[in-house]
């Protein structure tokens, strides 16, 4: 815990690192509440000190906007952290005065000096941080669905999206197929109405997306003890009961006992894509306001998430 009441431009703190390990950052300016830091070199299992040469020198990291390798600045709101532990004042050299940044790194924490530990991580384990990254950021993206607050945006007509799912083809056995001519009409709305008709697709999907649904798909159907449910195949499934048009879709809407058992249709998530590519040569970009992808339903989960 810091024993600093004042915190000062010079001000060199001590912060705590994973793996038992320790950085530090210096107050390079202070404006109002607002403060620049400057995280240093140093990286260690000891506590540093005011002696060691480290925490004198400001760490150089590449720019993720320019791929320049410059000095790590960043600003900070709030109070200084309790975890940060004051270790001195050093104070700063001519060519340390007016440092500007235009990185802002949030609420002051405990990890304002975590830099210098994916520094570190990266030239001592560059496999094993890289996974750590990845898993972080497919936690985080999870986080961000999970609290999404699920709103449809602008739909297409309803008797429009059904007209053109209708025109699935099911005399045909290649899924490619049976989808070209929903492809073909879908690629002569206009490039809005193609969004919207992508927009009333996962809005039926996430309304099939309960719990009670998912214990009806068949075979691999959800349970809480067991471990064969795959998300994905639910979604599949989904799509299936939506390619069987609007009465079987309604029926099971409001009767999940009478969901489509072992079936999937995956290939009619791509029917938007196909037809945007159609008609502009460019690949289709467009996020929902209700994602379609298994779980995002809060609602129709809520016994189990």
């Amino acid at each position: 815990m810091n024993s600093k009441r004042a915190v000062q431009v010079g001000d060199i703190f001590a912060t705590p690192l994973p793996m038992n390990k320790y950085g530090a950052v210096k107050v390079m300016n202070i404006i109002d509440r607002s403060y620049l830091l400057g995280i240093t070199n140093y990286i260690g299992e000891q506590r540093p000190t005011i002696a060691n040469q480290n925490v004198r020198q400001i760490l150089i990291t590449k720019s993720l906007l320019n791929e320049k390798e410059e000095p790590t600045f960043k600003w900070v709101d709030g109070r200084l952290p309790e975890e940060l532990i004051y270790i001195g004042n050093i104070p700063l050299v001519q060519e340390e005065l007016g440092i500007e940044s235009n990185v802002y790194g949030g609420i002051w924490s405990k990890e304002c000096g975590m830099d210098v530990y994916y520094k570190w991580r990266e030239e001592t384990d560059p496999q094993g941080f890289k996974s750590e990254m990845q898993k972080k950021i497919e936690e985080a993206d999870a986080n961000a669905r999970r609290n999404k607050i699920m709103k449809p945006k602008k739909m297409i007509d309803d008797q429009v999206f059904w007209s053109t799912i209708s025109l699935l083809d099911w005399g045909k056995e290649d899924e490619e197929a049976i989808v070209e001519a929903a492809i073909k009409e879908l690629s002569t709305f206009t490039a809005w109405k193609i969004r919207h008709f992508e927009e009333t697709l996962s809005y039926k999907l996430f309304l099939l997306d309960t719990e009670e649904h998912a214990k009806e798909i068949g075979e691999y159907s959800f349970s809480q003890q067991d471990q064969h449910f795959s998300p994905d195949l639910f979604l599949y499934a989904r799509c299936a009961v939506v390619a069987h048009g609007k009465e079987v879709f309604e029926d099971i809407v409001s009767n999940p006992s009478k969901m489509l058992k072992d079936t999937e249709f995956e290939i009619l998530l791509s029917l938007s894509s196909e037809a945007y590519y159609v008609k502009k040569g460019k690949e289709f970009e467009y996020e929902s306001g209700c994602s379609y992808e298994t779980f995002s339903n809060k609602e129709g989960w809520s016994n189990t998430l």
